[in-house]
């Protein structure tokens, strides 16, 4: 039995490793696809300066990502032994910094997106967010590779 696993989430037949579970390959492609969504919403205010689909755009992206904490990320990382029964490791730490970096971005996100609703009319205000709104982005990215890492790490023999 390996620590590092979580066997009791899913069953050991993913789509690009047998090693990983379809729970954990649906969510990586999940992840991507936010990202790419994300994306398209900065693109969507840069480009086009679509201030209010940019908002739509980003809440939708910020839902769906609390979807997948909720459903796939927080059950898996309650179901992961490593975590405590060694907690030092690197897997325990990468994994363990993963979270935390993914609750923050969630808070972020919830907050740029809840303040931007009520006041969606006003894009002055919304222009006063633009540098807690890229460095949103930037964690996001960075979380998004730390997760990819995560993954690596716990489904593919290196």
């Amino acid at each position: 039995m390996n620590i590092y696993s979580n066997e009791e989430w899913g069953s050991k037949t993913g789509l690009f490793n047998p090693n990983a579970t379809l729970t954990a390959d649906l969510n990586l492609l999940f992840q991507i696809a936010i990202i790419i969504f994300l994306v398209g919403g900065v693109s969507i205010v840069k480009v086009r300066r679509r201030f209010t689909k940019h908002g739509v755009v980003m809440g939708i992206a910020v839902s769906l990502n609390m979807v997948s904490m909720a459903v796939v990320m927080i059950p898996s990382l309650l179901g992961f032994r490593g975590l405590f029964l060694m907690p030092l490791t690197r897997p325990a730490l990468v994994v363990a910094i993963h979270a935390v970096m993914g609750i923050l971005v969630e808070i972020l996100g919830i907050w740029l997106v809840g303040t931007w609703i009520f006041r969606h009319h006003e894009i002055k205000a919304c222009a006063k967010k633009r540098r807690p709104m890229r460095v949103t982005v930037l964690l996001w990215l960075v979380e998004l590779f730390l997760g990819i890492y995560v993954y690596v790490m716990l489904y593919l023999p290196i």
